[in-house]
């Protein structure tokens, strides 16, 4: 089992800086990388990979430097978001690719061990197109183990899933963490993906980590849009639209509470009920009532704002179209902070 560790890690890419970078990956641990596109995300993975030479920096593997060693040197498993299956190889020869390359005598039988571990024998003499996007995922991920690796990197590893392969291969991930010890590094967009694997969680803005959590402490740091979002918050509304809303709505009440980047509200802090009056500032029109999965929305609309309240198990007594007055808690508003810049 090994720990990884980053100290300083920098580079310049077709005017994009990423860095400086700090980070650790404990052997047996999941670090999730969430940022904005342009982030910098996949030009991290790619510079830890070795893909990209670093102008700054070390990389060590349970203290030894290998920030000059060529990517097969480094034994670090790098899977992109295309997988990059060889589609003239069948599954078996795919997955024992990076042992017969080294001329290792025991490849088949390494690359055996993996696919049964990924339910893929029965796959074995299929090429890469005859395969389900769940099923070439688990190929490139027994492709990377089967290289015996030290360190994994994954980018995007369930997207374009169905629920059932998302599932499955988040269960294969949880294994290979906990069973493995493998130090594991992954970007991702989706929500699942983070909380069900990560210990850690790792915003990287503008080429810089902008913070480094426990996901159960993300909610609480400070938040942007893309953290916002992420999290599930649907209320958010930057300073510009808030100071050009009518008069007569909370617009004024949310720009004082804004941050730099607007203000986000929790569905939480709006109540709703049949109104008083059908005008004044408390008053809103139905949108829509929608079902999800925490319960019934109700989405109102107050002058320009849209305003989704808690959603509640019970079908609410209002149909769209209806006004109703709405209360809001303003100690729940919290403040945005601005995205940062550019990169890939």
């Amino acid at each position: 089992m090994s720990e990884i560790e980053v100290s300083g890690l920098g580079l310049e890419r077709e005017g994009f800086r990423l860095g400086p970078i700090d980070l650790k990956v404990a052997a047996g641990t999941a670090t999730v990388i969430l940022g904005p596109s342009g982030a910098g995300k996949t030009t991290l993975l790619r510079a830890l990979a070795g893909f990209l030479p670093l102008g700054a920096g070390r990389l060590s593997v349970d203290g030894e430097p290998v920030e000059t060693l060529p990517p097969e040197r480094r034994r670090f498993g790098f899977v992109p978001p295309s997988l990059g299956l060889l589609p003239h190889r069948r599954v078996d020869r795919n997955v024992s690719y990076a042992l017969d390359l080294a001329g290792d005598a025991g490849a088949a039988s390494e690359a055996r061990r993996w696919m049964e571990r990924f339910g893929l024998l029965r796959l074995a003499r299929k090429y890469p197109a005859q395969l389900s996007s769940g099923e070439r995922q688990r190929v490139a991920m027994a492709r990377a183990l089967t290289a015996r690796p030290r360190f994994l990197l994954w980018d995007e590893p369930l997207s374009a899933l169905d629920v059932d392969s998302r599932d499955t291969l988040l269960r294969l991930l949880r294994d290979l963490i906990e069973e493995e010890g493998l130090p594991l590094l992954l970007v991702t967009h989706d929500p699942t993906t983070a909380f069900a694997l990560a210990s850690r969680v790792v915003v990287l803005e503008g080429g810089r980590i902008r913070s480094d959590t426990a996901p159960e402490e993300l909610a609480g740091g400070l938040l942007d849009r893309f953290v916002a979002r992420f999290l599930g918050y649907e209320n958010l509304f930057s300073r510009e639209e808030l100071a050009t809303a009518p008069e007569g709505s909370f617009a004024s009440q949310l720009l004082r509470a804004s941050g730099p980047g607007g203000v986000v509200v929790p569905s939480e802090a709006f109540r709703w009920s049949r109104p008083d009056a059908t005008t004044g500032a408390h008053a809103a029109e139905v949108r829509a009532v929608r079902w999800t999965a925490a319960g019934w929305v109700v989405a109102l609309r107050q002058g320009s704002l849209t305003l989704h309240a808690t959603p509640t198990r019970e079908v609410p007594s209002v149909r769209a179209g209806e006004r109703v007055r709405v209360e809001i808690d303003l100690d729940a508003v919290r403040p945005l902070m601005e995205l940062g810049g550019a990169g890939t």
